[in-house]
């Protein structure tokens, strides 16, 4: 369910991010009250929304980033201050964090960011942020927590973002045994390079060749196609691959 609003209530140190023709705010504290929520200005019609996506967390301060991810892009949140005020209390300071989330935009479904390892920044709002594309990880940097930081932390997110392409068909979908099927590959980000296609067997994909897998040259066509011969599967009989 989204409920039309005329005009959100004021408030400061929200994040805003657009998307397909729309603005998108998250979070901010005021007088009142503090947000978890996210509310949608539509550049087309110039009308506000508050749809139902909410996050566990109320924050301010925070560092936001949006980020190109297959198949959608992910909106990185990092640090702010964060509290629960209760009716009547006074309005102070909240907490700093360090904790860090992100907003898928396909489902618009928040996920909390759970490190491998124990190192994180301090807690701190106010915080530099960017992303490494190189690497496929946040960069940190400086921030308030009682006295301004210079330093600097990098947070992987591979398994968030993914490949920096996807597969998404495969046409014809069956080919014969001894292979020599000429075959489209539609997807998304194919960049015009030595292009190298794994056929392993089973259901589980893999960019690193293991027993289980033959590999053929790719031709590109443009960035969401690719074509290429079939390999020779006698040697693993007639079973089901994955690209």
């Amino acid at each position: 369910m989204i409920t039309q609003t005329p005009n959100p209530e004021g408030r400061g140190g929200h994040s805003l991010f657009a998307y397909n023709d729309k603005l998108y705010s998250y979070g901010g504290w005021n007088s009142e009250t503090q947000y978890n929520n996210i509310v949608v200005f539509d550049l087309n019609t110039n009308e506000w929304s508050d749809p139902d996506i909410y996050n566990d967390v109320s924050r301010w301060n925070h560092s936001a980033i949006m980020v190109e991810a297959i198949p959608t892009w992910k909106y990185f949140i990092f640090g702010g201050e964060s509290t629960n005020f209760n009716e009547g209390q006074d309005r102070t300071f909240g907490a700093y964090v360090n904790s860090a989330c992100y907003l898928d935009i396909g489902t618009m479904q928040w996920s909390d960011i759970k490190p491998e390892n124990a190192e994180a920044p301090t807690p701190r709002e106010y915080a530099g942020i960017s992303y490494d594309t190189s690497n496929s990880r946040l960069i940190v940097f400086g921030g308030w927590n009682n006295g301004w930081l210079n330093d600097m932390y990098a947070l992987a997110v591979n398994k968030i973002v993914g490949p920096s392409y996807a597969i998404t068909e495969i046409d014809p979908p069956l080919g014969q045994l001894t292979g020599g099927v000429p075959v489209t590959i539609k997807g998304c980000g194919f960049k015009d390079q030595s292009i190298k296609i794994y056929f392993t067997v089973g259901k589980q994909a893999t960019d690193v060749p293991t027993k289980n897998t033959l590999d053929v040259a790719g031709v590109y066509v443009s960035e969401t196609e690719i074509t290429a011969m079939t390999p020779n599967f006698e040697n693993f009989g007639p079973k089901e691959c994955t690209v």
